[in-house]
């Protein structure tokens, strides 16, 4: 391993003494972009802060998740490296905090690991990959399609309101026109990007389609009940259970005893505590 990590570097190490040899350095004009490196592999963290240096990013090493969180609790980054594999968990743990602390980060992340974690598909939902830290050109290019989006999204407009990118995703689904557009638009102010449909079957045709952040559905619509979407998201997205948060009409019509735990609340009620339970699995997260 060691062999390989040294040709690998000076391979890297080569190419730029050429480039760099009686070349005048000029300022960059556009924004560089930002990563965090995450790995207990010291020798293996200092290669990938060469190669991504190399390639124009502006780097921040950690070998502890506490390191990690320390870095990402103050500043932005537009990808995070991280080792996650059956036998560290570095990645994982940084995951975790970044979903309640930094929810805008979910879909920054790049895994190094060699085998894919036990609890990796229904925590990551399909937002990042894993990739073998032995294939470093890989990491790279990975890392650098995921930076691409975040420097992309901060530069379309320097001052909005709310970061499209950040704002989370949320699935409103209820047959009632008038409760829905009312619904839509109070959520969207609070700083969700609502899709909003009026089926429980345009429901699962869109989860079909994509995975959403959080799920808002009624329990009773005709063409497709919210029993139907739960039934279809335990079958087909069961990570997406945790997300899943329902209206009824009125208590005891059926939801609670079939949705095992899931929030449910009673149409017309007071909306804060609805509010709250839905900032709790995707927070909303108001661009500075």
């Amino acid at each position: 391993m060691t062999s390989n990590l040294t040709r690998i570097s000076d391979r890297c190490d080569s190419p730029l003494r050429t480039m760099c040899a009686g070349r005048r350095i000029l300022p960059l004009v556009e924004p560089r972009r930002t990563a965090l490196l995450l790995h207990h592999d010291a020798r293996l963290l200092d290669l990938l802060t060469r190669l991504f240096e190399a390639r124009g990013f502006t780097v921040s090493v950690a070998a502890t998740s506490m390191q990690a969180r320390t870095l990402l609790a103050d500043r932005d980054v537009d990808v995070v490296v991280a080792e996650w594999d059956a036998g560290v968990n570095l990645g994982g743990e940084v995951y975790r905090w970044a979903l309640d602390h930094r929810f805008e980060l979910r879909d920054r992340f790049v895994f190094v690991g060699d085998e894919v974690p036990a609890d990796f598909d229904r925590l990551v939902a399909g937002r990042c990959l894993v990739v073998r830290g032995s294939d470093t050109a890989e990491i790279i290019r990975v890392a650098e399609a995921t930076a691409g989006r975040s420097l992309r999204a901060r530069s379309a407009d320097p001052d909005p309101q709310w970061s499209e990118a950040d704002r989370p995703t949320l699935l409103l689904a209820d047959d009632d026109p008038a409760l829905l557009a009312v619904m839509a638009e109070l959520l969207g102010d609070r700083g969700w990007a609502v899709t909003a449909v009026e089926s429980g079957n345009a429901a699962t045709a869109a989860l079909d389609r994509s995975d959403f952040d959080v799920i808002l559905c009624d329990w009773n619509m005709a063409n497709g009940s919210g029993g139907h979407v739960f039934n279809w998201v335990v079958t087909f997205r069961p990570w997406l259970l945790e997300r899943l948060v329902f209206l009824a009409e009125r208590p005891g019509d059926g939801a609670e005893r079939m949705v095992q735990g899931r929030p449910v609340f009673a149409k017309g009620a007071d909306s804060r505590q609805l509010i709250e339970t839905l900032c709790a699995i995707a927070p909303p997260r108001r661009s500075a």
